[in-house]
């Protein structure tokens, strides 16, 4: 398809799920999402191979190239954005972009994604964050510095992977891709209200949040009410192969919530007890 977004599945339904990546850049946990959607849909996913000093740097120019690249692929279908962690104020920024255009989304999925204001509060320590990114266990690691932290875990997954000769060095464009999304919190950019209905999906797991409200900010940056749901893992591990059905559940129930007639400022209204899930890993 070029570009950065890649067509997961078309389909002569009318609705687009449109996943945006996190701030690894990978679209890989929503191709492995894939095979439990099982809702008559067209899905998307936007990632980001590389750092490009072409592309946007800033939530606002990231949401209109992205929306724009979407438009241009598939001007029928009305989207539902899913944003994961970095990505989740892309999504909201390119719903109220598309609502510009005259554009109506169905809905906005955040996957543990806080507000800017809400972000600034969180705590995690850099280690935890490069076990995040690789899917390793870091808890033993003590090195103080990235480099080194690279270096611990190139060799857990070096051990893991048959991988001999894997080093830190390896692993860096890895993480300057991560960082470099990451640094873009730093320009402090706020939340303009869309119409769309928000979901946020809170991993019941993770502890970094703290003393945050439920819906991570969002209700207030919308001025709204904000529904949640909750699904197994940390804000790291929630898109774990194990717990992929759950997920692709919360979002199919969603969006079946939001089906129906648009009202007349293009999005239906959210009801009261929609949708609130407390979803087991383990089970339905």
């Amino acid at each position: 398809m070029g570009g950065s977004l890649v067509c997961l599945k078309a389909s002569g339904g009318r609705r687009a799920v449109v996943f945006i990546h996190p701030a690894s850049g990978s679209a890989a946990s929503f191709r492995a999402l894939l095979p439990h959607l099982t809702s008559d849909c067209s899905v998307y996913a936007f990632h980001a191979p590389g750092i490009d000093p072409e592309r946007p740097r800033s939530i606002e120019g990231i949401a209109e190239a992205y929306l724009t690249e979407f438009l241009s692929a598939d001007s029928r279908s009305t989207p539902v954005f899913v944003g994961w962690s970095f990505s989740g104020p892309v999504a909201v920024e390119m719903a109220r972009l598309a609502e510009e255009r005259g554009i109506r989304p169905a809905g906005v999925i955040l996957l543990d994604s806080a507000t800017h204001e809400v972000l600034g509060s969180r705590t995690t320590d850099l280690a935890t964050e490069v076990g995040g990114l690789f899917g390793v266990d870091m808890s033993r690691a003590h090195a103080p510095t990235v480099d080194g932290l690279l270096d611990h875990a190139a060799a857990l997954i070096a051990v893991a992977s048959d991988t001999p000769g894997l080093t830190g060095q390896d692993l860096r464009p890895f993480w300057d891709i991560y960082s470099w999304h990451q640094g873009i919190y730093d320009e402090g950019w706020r939340a303009s209200p869309c119409a769309a209905p928000l979901l946020v999906i809170r991993a019941r797991d993770e502890t970094g949040w703290n003393a945050a409200t439920e819906c991570l900010g969002w209700s207030e940056a919308v001025g709204r009410p904000v529904s949640v749901a909750w699904a197994g893992g940390t804000h790291y591990t929630m898109m774990d192969d194990s717990r992929l059905g759950d997920i692709a559940r919360i979002i199919e129930r969603a969006m079946d919530t939001w089906d129906g007639e648009p009202s007349p400022r293009g999005v239906r209204p959210v009801p009261d007890e929609a949708p609130h899930d407390e979803v087991s890993p383990d089970g339905p």
